[in-house]
């Protein structure tokens, strides 16, 4: 079986007419790697308890899948499904701080010289330097 201890950096709950009500997250292993995993409909109440933004965890038996589609939160190739069977676990050795290595840099952004098929970063703060009127 399959074993990996991960922080979740983001959490999120989404609804669409084709999956329903999903819980959706991304996870970072120890060296920095970003991958996307999610709880079907069906699921939600096994997992909601045990699946707080900012925890390191151990996650096992679960289900890999081909990421697709155009919204994409990681480059990552593969999508982390939840089963039944899932099984998670507090990771009582993780670091607080892992390697942020797919942050875009910002002058990228304003350039528009981006893979777009995914999310880069996030946006700290935002201040606007002239005013105009339309």
């Amino acid at each position: 079986y399959v074993r990996i201890e991960v922080r979740i950096v983001r959490l999120w709950r989404n609804y669409n007419k084709e999956s329903g009500n999903t819980i959706e997250m991304v996870v970072v292993d120890k060296k920095g790697t970003r991958i996307h995993a999610s709880v079907g409909e069906q699921l939600i109440k096994n997992f909601d308890d045990k699946l707080r933004e900012g925890d390191a965890i151990v996650l096992q038996l679960f289900k890999v899948y081909y990421a697709t589609g155009e919204y994409r939160t990681t480059p990552h190739p593969y999508k982390i499904g939840f089963f039944p069977t899932n099984f998670i676990g507090k990771a009582d050795d993780f670091a607080s701080a892992v390697p942020e290595k797919y942050f875009a840099d910002f002058s990228d952004i304003l350039g528009g010289n981006l893979d777009h098929s995914c999310l880069v970063g996030e946006l700290v703060s935002y201040a606007v330097k002239d005013s105009f009127t339309l």
